[in-house]
């Protein structure tokens, strides 16, 4: 197998080990970054209303996923961030844990936003069993989160308009939001046209969590049924705001972006003013930095408007749009779309417990064992991801054993 892409074990292993540790100790004392927050925007934090909701949230919230230090949301907290997003398969639950006792420690239940998710894939299709299901698995998230109601509750990673309709979860949804366990009703989605629309037409749901980030500039459909969403009333709450993080997922080109294309990719997004607040998932203090900086004043640098110029960086990003339109280009009906999101986690986010868990809930036959014995993949993206180069690093992370259970 051709080898030029395949990095060092040790910088993909050994690196974010060594940063997490030092995160670690830091988490677990008063003390926080030498430097301090940068400041150069001055004014208050810019607010929005997350539609119907009435909820006022700062433009910049934080996606706790990737994060596992409790000092990092202490000082999210501290610099203005007030909506906090996990969910319930997050680090097998201990994401909401670690959110729920950090809010109870600093006793500021009252002051925040607090929204899980809750998935219904791969459940039984009985109406009924469906929903009890989803209110158990609710029902479990709050004993983590230590509450007794969140602010937002999500059917999790709706991706077809079938799953958007399913009456189980959201007969749940509106059982639990009579019962007070949620103040509203929220859908996240990765299929942003198509699940949207369908959620403007359920007319359910309080908010929509969707991804939006610069490589979507060329794709009016998107953009305007976004709008078409929050004209209607959904809050609307942006999610992959900066394209899968600072990590390049081209071997060939640098492995880091510069930090003021994460600002720059993020001031897009929020320069729409549709978009209430975007959740991105920073795990590290000098990240919070860079994302909150943009909260004060959302014009442009001369830096970040040279970035946003140079238009090569849309292909280079090699964002997957989950259009789904290259699975109907493999012979084999692998779920390329799943595949793609797997290697996000896996070697952009560096998280290899949510790619395990995406690649596990792919239906045999169409994950990775779809792609054993193909020399070459004939998948053509639409946009410009490198379909098999990213399937080949994913084959080598399993042979390595890092996406083993």
């Amino acid at each position: 197998m051709n080898k030029r892409w395949e990095w060092n074990r040790r910088d993909f292993i050994v690196k974010p080990i060594l940063w997490a540790g030092a995160a670690s100790v830091l988490g677990g004392t008063d003390i926080l970054l030498a430097n301090p927050l940068n400041e150069t925007a001055t004014g208050p934090v810019l607010q929005r209303t997350l539609g119907k909701t009435g909820l006022t949230l700062p433009v910049v919230s934080m996606g706790v996923m990737n994060a596992d230090v409790p000092g990092l949301l202490r000082r999210a907290y501290e610099v203005g961030i007030r909506h906090f997003d996990t969910a319930a398969v997050y680090q097998q639950g201990r994401n909401e844990e670690m959110v729920g006792r950090v809010i109870k420690e600093m006793g500021v239940r009252d002051k925040v936003t607090i929204a899980t998710k809750q998935p219904s894939k791969g459940q039984t299709q009985d109406v009924a069993e469906a929903k009890k299901r989803f209110v158990e698995g609710v029902e479990s998230s709050l004993q983590r989160l230590q509450m007794d109601h969140v602010d937002i509750l999500y059917y999790h990673a709706v991706d077809s308009v079938e799953d958007a309709r399913a009456e189980g979860p959201l007969e749940a949804l509106q059982s639990l939001k009579k019962d007070g366990k949620t103040r509203f009703v929220g859908i996240s989605t990765h299929k942003t046209q198509a699940v949207v629309n369908e959620a403007i037409r359920l007319n359910l749901f309080d908010v929509a969590l969707v991804t939006l980030n610069y490589t979507m500039a060329h794709d009016e459909g998107i953009l305007s049924t976004i709008e078409r969403a929050a004209k209607s009333g959904i809050g609307i709450v942006a999610m992959k705001t900066q394209a899968g993080g600072t990590v390049r997922p081209d071997a060939k080109l640098p492995k880091m972006l510069p930090p003021v294309s994460q600002t720059a990719l993020l001031k897009w997004v929020l320069n729409h003013e549709f978009v209430t607040t975007a959740i991105p998932g920073f795990s590290t203090y000098e990240h919070l930095e860079q994302d909150f900086s943009v909260a004060r004043s959302l014009a442009y640098t001369n830096e970040e408007e040279k970035f946003l110029a140079d238009k090569t960086f849309s292909a280079q990003a090699e964002f997957c749009q989950q259009c789904g339109e290259c699975k109907e280009d493999c012979p084999k009906n692998a779920d390329i779309p799943a595949l793609m999101r797997s290697h996000m986690y896996a070697v952009q986010y560096r998280n290899t417990g949510m790619a395990r868990e995406m690649l596990a809930s792919v239906a045999s036959g169409r994950g990775l064992d779809a792609c054993d014995g193909c020399e070459s993949c004939v998948v053509a993206c639409r946009n410009s991801v490198q379909v098999g180069r990213k399937i080949a690093q994913l084959k080598w992370l399993a042979r390595n054993h890092e996406l083993s259970c």
